[in-house]
C-alpha cells in the first residue's frame, strides 16, 4: 500500500467536484491539513470527506477558505 500522503493526493485528485491545483494537503503522523481556496462550500466539505476515508488518517484540519469569484477579484462576464 502507498503511503498516506500519496493516498490523500489521489483521493483529492479523483474527486471531480474539487478544483485541481487549488487545494494542498500536508500529512504529519496521520493528521492531514488541507489548505487552499475554493468557490463553493461543498468543495471544502467534499475534500475533507475524501481525506477522512483514506486508511491511516487520524484526523483532518480543514483550513480551506471559501471565496466566491467576485470576492477573490474575478468577475463573471456573462451578458
Amino acid at each position: 500500500m502507498a503511503d498516506i500522503s500519496t493516498e490523500v493526493a489521489l483521493a483529492l485528485h479523483w474527486d471531480f467536484a474539487i478544483p485541481r491545483h487549488r487545494i494542498s494537503a500536508r500529512v504529519d503522523g496521520g493528521w492531514v491539513t488541507l489548505q487552499g481556496v475554493v468557490e463553493r462550500a461543498y468543495q471544502k466539505s467534499c475534500a475533507e470527506a475524501d481525506v477522512r476515508r483514506v486508511p491511516g488518517v487520524i484526523g483532518v484540519r480543514n483550513e480551506i477558505a471559501v471565496r466566491t469569484a467576485e470576492v477573490s477579484g474575478q468577475t463573471n462576464l456573462l451578458t
